[in-house]
C-alpha cells in the first residue's frame, strides 16, 4: 500500500486558530468543520504566558499541527500514517 505524503495533506497549525482560544485558557475545545478538537495550554518556562497545542483525537498527544487527507479527520502526522516526501526518495 502506498503511503500518503504529508505535503499533499491539509495542515492545521495552532497559530492559525490562536485568536479563537480564550485568553489565558488552559484548555479549550474548538469546532473545526464538523470535528471537535481539544486544545491545551501549557505555561511557558518563563511563566509569562501559555503555549498552545492540539491534542490528537486518536493518540491524545500534544502537537502544534494536525493533518487531514481527503475527507478524513484531523489527526497528528504519526496517526495519519503519512510521511514526508523526502523520506520517499530513493538513493542512487
Amino acid at each position: 500500500m502506498k503511503k500518503q505524503i504529508l505535503e499533499h495533506c491539509q495542515r492545521l497549525r495552532i497559530s492559525e486558530v490562536r485568536d479563537v482560544i480564550p485568553l489565558e485558557a488552559t484548555s479549550a475545545i474548538l469546532e473545526v468543520g464538523t470535528q471537535e478538537i481539544s486544545v491545551i495550554g501549557r505555561l511557558t518556562n518563563l511563566r509569562n504566558g501559555y503555549r498552545y497545542y492540539f491534542l490528537c483525537p486518536v493518540c491524545s498527544k500534544p502537537f502544534e499541527s494536525l493533518f487531514k487527507s481527503d475527507f478524513g479527520r484531523w489527526v497528528c502526522r504519526v496517526c495519519s500514517g503519512a510521511v514526508y516526501a523526502s523520506c520517499m526518495r530513493r538513493g542512487g
